[in-house]
């Protein structure tokens, strides 16, 4: 099991990267600006923390989100794997929204013949942008597991009918 502690750190370490500007959104190290991907980073971690899906800081930082939907002419899977994940538990409006702009892209822009069939070419339609650190693999490996959240994950915040 994971010591208290070490989740007590975790979230220190989340609070000293979180913006102070801007509620919800985090960076990579204190001296730098917030950015999309280290907010779904921070957001997926203060969920897994515990933070609730009504909670103010959640809200802001998936608004931020929301405004920056998938975008095939600017391939991230990086920042769309996390963004994914949050999303996914959030749900409602921030689920359809961010799933609406990924779902069918990914299905259509996945390889359909040739060597390649079933997996996504990092360099089409648009290059990814980790590619080069990653290639084929890389890209298939983060779609198919956006592709599976519905799968994957049990939501975080599961709502019984009372």
């Amino acid at each position: 099991t994971v010591s208290k502690v070490a989740y007590t750190r975790v979230g220190k370490w989340l609070d000293s990267v979180q913006s102070k500007a801007s509620a919800g959104q985090f960076s990579y190290h204190p001296s730098r600006d917030a950015s999309p991907t280290m907010t779904a980073e921070g957001l997926l971690m203060r969920q897994y923390l515990g933070a609730k899906r009504d909670e103010a800081e959640l809200i802001a930082g998936a608004n931020f989100l929301r405004t920056r939907l998938p975008d095939f002419g600017q391939r991230d899977s990086y920042y769309w794997y996390y963004a994914t994940q949050v999303m996914f538990h959030m749900q409602g409006e921030h689920w359809s929204l961010w799933n609406s702009s990924l779902r069918d892209s990914l299905v259509e822009t996945q390889s359909k013949d040739g060597t390649g069939s079933g997996s996504w070419d990092p360099a089409r339609p648009t290059p990814e942008k980790w590619a080069s650190a990653g290639g084929r693999h890389y890209v298939t490996c983060l779609n198919l597991l956006m592709l599976e959240v519905y799968y994957r994950h049990l939501p975080l915040y599961l709502e019984l009918e009372k």
